[in-house]
């Protein structure tokens, strides 16, 4: 019996606690660090009115919250807190649920709104728990910040980490039109990447996550981009020469290689001479890029003269390396092709007929002699190209130092064969040479290391593998180069004397 009597007494003080406190429902939410969420609250308002209210963190008091929050009056707000807490519920229909915006760890925890009921004793309460855990970041936005022909530099800003330091940013790029699952992926710590050994002219698709201590991400927008065109790097293909008549020479070709054309081919440059003629005098034809096979028909040539023919490939960079050297007879005069075609389509394709410009190539460089931090040189002029040469222009640099970083001296004097450089402190030197003529500059010559001790001694060394003489095309071509190599070899052999 007095088992039964605490029983009903323990009811007794819970019915008299709800009485004085107020009994309430329940509801429990769950959100990620960031988001905006809404916690219930409502009542009856076709009962009573507009009623006024209030929220509180954890309790209540009897007449009103502890650790408000916000406060309502029933029409309109009358305090809050914190711009993030807000109410976006209809106040006229008895919505009094409580907005928080961009939730923080630090609001986990029990909310409490409390409904004013006209009486004693009968305040209505609603009790929310609100749980906020940190989630992924959010996807980033990233833009191209620099394009090159071989290389791109994209960033972005940080997006929202999510309650969490964001660890690391996966990039990832292809080709244009392939499966992502092709993607190369690299992976980053700050908010901007370059990358590189990209092939010019190509059209690339990209796109990054950013990664925290929770996950990944989703994926960013996607970056289409196309990289700036640059000159082949490959020749044409399959060049073949067919004599037609005692004045012309049909030349067929296929394109370069398509991962070596670098964009997309404007034009070919159809170079050809007189292979034994005492002036050494290139013609070229500009004949427009159509497909996958091409065809030009050379005209107006001499009977019975062998003719030697290359062709490069053009792109809006400019033209690509030559193909190998052919060499075609025309026949005699008498004689007629078995199949003396002509493609009307093809010699349309003839745009101008003019000397081709062939830059010369690159003197050979000596060192003489070095007195008192001044170094004197002499050099060899190759072969002048299509156009004279009118002058040469030196390089040198610290030789622990990028050739961007260098000093030049322009001579604009074409038959100045030698030169000394002043005032030069002891160190460890790299000397370059270049020819020039109307059509452009050479290649490099060969580069002179050359060291300067603080006593005034220095000590040279020659790299041959950067001379690029041009080829022999005659005997008289042979003996010249012989002549140069010989004049090389006894400078080389009377200075070492010294």
């Amino acid at each position: 019996m007095n088992h039964l009597g605490s029983r009903y007494s323990a009811l007794y003080f819970h019915l008299l606690l709800c009485l004085l406190t107020g009994c309430a429902s329940q509801y429990s939410v769950t959100t990620t660090v960031g988001a905006d969420v809404s916690l219930m609250c409502t009542y009856a308002v076709s009962k009573y009115g507009r009623l006024p209210f209030c929220w509180a963190r954890e309790s209540t008091s009897l007449n009103g919250c502890n650790n408000q929050v916000i406060k309502s009056d029933g029409t309109q707000v009358l305090s809050s807190l914190s711009w993030r807490y807000s109410l976006m519920g209809n106040l006229g229909a008895g919505d009094a649920s409580l907005t928080i915006r961009q939730v923080l760890e630090s609001d986990s925890g029990k909310y409490i709104c409390r409904v004013e009921i006209p009486g004693w004793f009968n305040d209505q309460k609603t009790e929310n728990i609100l749980d906020v855990y940190p989630g992924r970041p959010s996807q980033p936005n990233v833009e191209i910040r620099e394009l090159k022909q071989r290389a791109v530099t994209v960033g972005w800003i940080p997006p929202f980490n999510g309650g969490r330091d964001i660890t690391t940013y996966l990039v990832y790029f292809k080709r244009g039109g392939a499966s992502w699952d092709t993607a190369v992926g690299t992976q980053v710590v700050l908010t901007q990447v370059t990358l590189v050994d990209l092939r010019p002219g190509m059209t690339y698709d990209l796109h990054m996550f950013a990664v925290n201590s929770v996950g990944m991400s989703d994926a960013s927008n996607v970056l289409t981009f196309k990289t700036y065109e640059a000159a082949p790097e490959g020749p044409p293909l399959d060049m073949q020469l067919q004599a037609l008549s005692s004045q012309s020479i049909r030349v067929t070709w296929k394109p370069p290689d398509s991962e070596l054309r670098n964009g997309v081919l404007r034009s070919y440059n159809v170079n050809y001479r007189d292979y034994y003629s005492w002036v050494q005098t290139w013609q070229y034809l500009i004949v427009a890029a159509t497909g996958d096979l091409e065809s030009i028909i050379l005209t107006n040539l001499k009977p019975s003269t062998r003719y030697e023919v290359f062709i490069q490939a053009r792109t809006d960079a400019g033209p690509g390396p030559a193909s190998n050297a052919h060499l075609c007879s025309t026949l005699k005069e008498e004689t007629t092709a078995a199949t003396k075609t002509t493609s009307s389509a093809a010699t349309t394709r003839v745009r101008h007929t003019s000397l081709s410009p062939v830059p010369p190539d690159p003197p050979v460089v000596v060192l003489k002699e070095v007195i008192n931090n001044t170094i004197s040189l002499f050099w060899t002029p190759g072969f002048e190209g299509n156009s004279p040469i009118t002058g040469f222009y030196l390089e040198y640099k610290a030789a622990n130092a990028s050739w961007d970083y260098n000093k030049t001296v322009v001579y604009s004097i074409a038959n100045k064969t030698q030169t000394t450089i002043t005032e030069v402190n002891p160190s460890t030197y790299n000397i370059r040479m270049f020819a020039k003529n109307r059509f452009g500059a050479s290649k490099a010559s060969n580069v002179l290391t050359v060291t300067i001790e603080e006593r005034g001694v220095a000590s040279s060394s020659f790299s041959p593998g950067c001379v690029s003489l041009y080829a022999p095309r005659t005997g008289w071509d042979f003996m010249l180069i012989c002549l140069v190599y010989l004049l090389w070899f006894f400078a080389q052999t009377v200075f070492s004397q010294f």
